[in-house]
């Protein structure tokens, strides 16, 4: 037996109406379900054949969310989202996500078809994708008659069991190869997942099941600034349309009738570094070629004769800004010695950047990665990440989180370098 808290909402057993900002209906409901559960739905009602039964992802439903399930519903698609994770009493966050076996999520979607009918595609964002293709093949292995799930709708797929040290390769959760349902994923471009999005698709497709794919330009993810950028804006109503085009498509596939193998679970852990570690990948730095927030180009093909931390980060990124004071000090105390800083902002425009410089003191030069490219070829994951070239022109340290860099133990061991 399932061992989660039960969740009770007395005062939702009956609907409670809200009217988002365009007047459209949006439905609050609680569903019951297996072993005295209770989670929370809200439902966009449409009049068409296909529902979309949306998993929240690790930071909850945004806005954003809100309103492409509007611009779908519009479209013929009804649409229900649901924050297990939050109607379970765990934590939010990936973790909790990735602990989820699955039977919750094929419960609602049992819940959901008898309440509509519909054929169902089950959808997630970031690490809620994972989910979502744990809740199919837990409803696959219920062997129904009534094959009404018809595949999954992912957006940006975050599929890691943990973050791991710079340098090496990632560890996927266990479903990615243990997936043979049909699947259309949207990736935004400038994600950081987008280096590894081939690998990715690799996986997904072992079982030779019909995974489709559209890349969103301009954008590092559909749901996660709010507000919404202009690029996020710009891309929500085509693909609107899209999907419901693609949810006939993946209905046309045979649904398989049971589910893949799937092998033992690696155990949830953070690969987060909180330290600097020493690097173990085989990746050479590679020649900088960019140009810096006043459009004057920046080339650094030779790293030898000098320690060069190379820094990548973004104006969205929390940690990287925690670590700009750190870093500023940094470089006043390694001034006037065989030391560099080079500071590369992460797939954002330049007018960004230029507002967040205007608002936060950095003291060290900012170069523009705009489309996120340069930073896929040094295999960034995740950001901040710091990389450490010694002066024999080797990574000889590395970590991918927020450190405190004029820490005195640091700072000896970039010392210890230029020796």
């Amino acid at each position: 037996m399932r061992k989660f808290f039960p969740v009770v909402f007395s005062l939702l057993i009956g609907l409670q109406i809200f009217h988002a900002d365009d007047g459209s209906p949006q439905t609050v409901i609680a569903a019951p379900l297996a072993d005295d559960i209770e989670v929370t739905v809200s439902r966009f009602d449409a009049s068409g054949d296909y529902l979309l039964l949306w998993i929240a992802p690790e930071y909850g439903f945004r806005e954003t969310h809100r309103s492409m399930a509007r611009r779908l519903a519009a479209q013929g698609i009804e649409v229900w989202q649901s924050d297990i994770v939050e109607s379970l009493f765990l934590p939010q966050g990936s973790s909790s996500l990735k602990r989820l076996d699955g039977d919750t999520i094929a419960d609602l979607v049992e819940y959901v078809h008898r309440h509509t009918g519909k054929k169902i595609a089950l959808a997630g964002d970031s690490y809620a994708a994972m989910a979502a293709l744990l809740g199919a093949r837990s409803w696959q292995g219920r062997k129904l008659d009534d094959p009404y799930l018809v595949g999954a709708v992912l957006f940006t797929p975050y599929s890691y069991a943990y973050i791991p040290s710079l340098g090496l390769e990632p560890e996927y959760v266990p479903i990615v190869e243990s997936t043979n349902i049909p699947l259309m994923i949207y990736q935004a471009q400038n994600s950081g997942t987008t280096g590894g999005f081939a690998a990715l698709l690799e996986k997904l497709r072992l079982h030779e099941n019909p995974v489709y794919t559209r890349i969103v330009p301009g954008v590092m993810s559909l749901f996660y600034e709010e507000p919404p950028s202009r690029a996020m804006i710009d891309s929500a109503a085509p693909i609107a349309l899209n999907i419901r085009q693609m949810l006939a498509v993946l209905a046309r596939h045979e649904f398989p009738a049971g589910p893949a193998a799937i092998a033992n679970a690696a155990p949830v852990r953070s690969g987060i570094d909180i330290y600097l570690k020493e690097f173990n990948g085989k990746n050479p730095p590679l020649t900088i070629k960019l140009t810096d927030i006043d459009g004057n180009p920046v080339v650094r093909s030779d790293f030898e004769g000098r320690v060069t931390l190379v820094n990548f980060w973004a104006t969205w990124c929390p940690p990287c800004i925690e670590e700009i004071p750190s870093l500023n000090r940094l470089q006043l105390k390694m001034a006037g010695r065989p030391f560099e800083l080079i500071s590369i902002n992460y797939a954002e425009d330049r007018e960004t950047v230029v507002n967040f410089l205007r608002r936060v003191n950095v003291d060290f030069p900012v170069l523009l990665d705009t489309d996120g490219a340069y930073a896929r070829t040094w295999n960034v994951i995740t950001y901040p990440s710091t990389f450490v070239v010694g002066p024999q022109g080797k990574i000889r340290f590395g970590v991918n989180a927020a450190i405190e860099w004029d820490d005195p133990e640091l700072i000896r061991k970039l010392e210890s370098l230029m020796r």
